[in-house]
């Protein structure tokens, strides 16, 4: 059976970019992958300009504490001050306005003392103070953002400085998840007695969502095994993706697995992880199928180390991997033989388990900060450095 390593080894080497390309409004592409590098025309600041309001001295013989300095003109962001400063004089500048020609520095408003006309520098202005230099954040010809960036609120801004509008990007993956199952019934309804509700299918509706911001088709599949293979077949020819959740295991109504290796390709099934070990990774055509184990944390953290991963390389994101980071653990850890990824929260410098972390468990699945990797052959102290992946 694969290792996690093993697996995501298995999952990269498989899956590639979809790479098309669309244009959308730049509102409209918030989550998607830039298909072209962000390049600025000109330089940012566009011009030097004021970082406060205050006043403009022209030179440093009119700089030191005590001066006391006519007011010889206004301005203000987006305005122009076309004369030299001066000798003995301040220009009245507003933030954001472009300094006049040959200032020395700028005096913070709140560092001087009005006079009439006139201030009076309560403290020396040091040379260059208070303003933001043409091209101090980036210089034209730079490269802002290379392909792959996702766009977010920061891309955003990058975009419309350079005044692109309607940004290239790649297509979103087109994502269905199947839920399968005959014990299962809609969230809307009130279950038998030996029925539960469908808590799966919006759980990896919302983890879709979550990943890049399309709204994934959802289908409920009862347990027959050629009604499953022809909704399986389907749905795999008019998707990139499909997320099955339940039917990977090896029971009487686990189907998965034969139906996978009749219609296409397994690349592995089985990963010695807890919780989630029957997970099934495979292939029909071009599109890619994950199998989930039924259990909800089962299917939401094989969700967070395996399917997010996989929908960020499918929309060629620049960094699709999962960003895991160091920390300090609050409790003692058993090896259970698999690596085990357990459910928990922030506690002051550390972190410390949930309460439940059965794979039936959901409460925790709300209230979790993060997911703890531990090892599946050493077990592990309190006050150990181990690996998290924080959620959200």
């Amino acid at each position: 059976m694969l290792s996690y390593s093993q697996a995501l080894g298995v999952l990269r080497e498989r899956i590639v970019p979809i790479r098309k390309m669309v244009r959308l409004p730049l509102e409209e592409s918030m989550g998607h992958a830039l298909a072209e590098p962000i390049i600025a025309p000109e330089p940012n600041p566009r011009f030097d300009n004021s970082a406060v309001d205050g006043y403009a001295i022209g030179s440093v013989e009119d700089s030191t504490e005590g001066m006391s300095l006519e007011i010889q003109g206004h301005i203000a962001a987006g305005g122009v001050f076309r004369e030299a400063i001066r000798p003995h004089s301040v220009v009245r500048i507003l933030t954001g306005a472009p300094v006049p020609a040959g200032t020395y520095g700028i005096a913070m408003q709140e560092d001087v003392v009005l006079d009439g006309n006139s201030v009076i520098l309560r403290q020396s202005v040091p040379n260059r103070q208070f303003i933001r230099r043409q091209g101090s954040d980036f210089q034209a010809g730079e490269v802002l953002a290379p392909a792959g960036t996702v766009v977010d609120a920061g891309v955003s801004a990058q975009l419309a400085f350079v005044g692109v509008v309607r940004p290239s990007v790649f297509r979103q993956p087109l994502v269905s998840i199947l839920t399968t199952g005959d014990e299962i019934v809609d969230p809307s309804q009130i279950p038998g007695p030996s029925q539960i509700r469908d808590t799966n299918s919006v759980m990896l509706q919302m983890q879709v969502l979550q990943t890049c911001g399309a709204c994934p088709t959802v289908i409920r599949v009862a347990d027959d095994r050629e009604l499953f293979k022809e909704t399986l077949s389907r749905t795999a020819g008019r998707s990139d993706l499909v997320i099955i959740s339940g039917g990977a295991s090896v029971g009487d109504k686990d189907f998965l697995d034969g139906i996978m290796r009749e219609l296409g390709t397994v690349h592995f099934h089985g990963v010695s992880i807890r919780p989630g070990k029957p997970i099934l990774f495979g292939q029909i055509g071009s599109c890619f199928v994950f199998g989930l184990p039924g259990n909800p944390a089962s299917a939401y953290v094989c969700f967070e180390i395996f399917v997010r991963e996989a929908i960020r390389r499918l929309a060629g994101w620049l960094t699709p991997e999962p960003r895991w980071v160091d920390c300090t653990i609050g409790f003692d850890h058993k090896a259970c033989g698999r690596e085990d990824f357990v459910r928990i929260r922030r506690d002051g410098p550390r972190v410390v388990e949930m309460g439940q972390q059965g794979s039936f468990g959901i409460n925790s699945l709300a209230t979790a900060h993060g997911l703890l990797m531990l090892s599946a052959t050493e077990d592990r102290l309190v006050g150990s450095q181990e690996r998290v992946l924080w959620l959200g």
